[in-house]
């Protein structure tokens, strides 16, 4: 196995290519991975429940005022939720792409099913832009 970047194999054989072809492998590999390496709040910002109703669901913000990174996203796993006393603007789902603008600090979220991802990311501009739809659409998000 050959890799090309995190999370990305650029080459395999034998058995370790057959498993890397599954649908659930695919799935954690590239699309979850690819989320993750795509908000910086979901790499090491700082997890919170507040103002949040719903089941597993929760929200996480990094700063660095170094690097001038400024990111927050609202993330829910399973069912509907609504997030409150959050900062106005523009969130992006980066599973969908849907964009919401907030005027009264909240952001309520149906997500379809359990355990279909929704990562709502305030998109501050600039560098600190929310990336837009992240990965290809799958079996497993929706």
């Amino acid at each position: 196995m050959t890799t090309a970047d995190f999370g990305e194999v650029a080459s395999a054989s034998g058995p370790v290519a057959e498993t890397l072809e599954q649908p659930l492998v695919r799935h954690v590999q590239r699309r979850l991975n690819q989320i993750h390496r795509a908000v910086p709040a979901l790499q090491t910002g700082q997890y919170s429940t507040e103002g949040i109703s719903g089941n597993m669901a929760f929200k996480r913000r990094y700063t660095d005022q170094e690097t001038g990174v400024d990111s927050f996203a609202l993330v829910t796993v399973s069912g509907a939720t609504t997030f409150t006393g959050i900062p106005n603007g523009t969130y992006v789902d980066v599973v969908t792409g849907d964009t919401r603008r907030v005027t009264d600090g909240t952001l309520s979220v149906a997500a379809p099913g359990k355990g279909n991802l929704r990562v709502y990311v305030l998109d501050l501009g600039g560098a600190n832009a929310a990336p837009g739809q992240v990965g290809g659409v799958g079996p497993y998000l929706r």
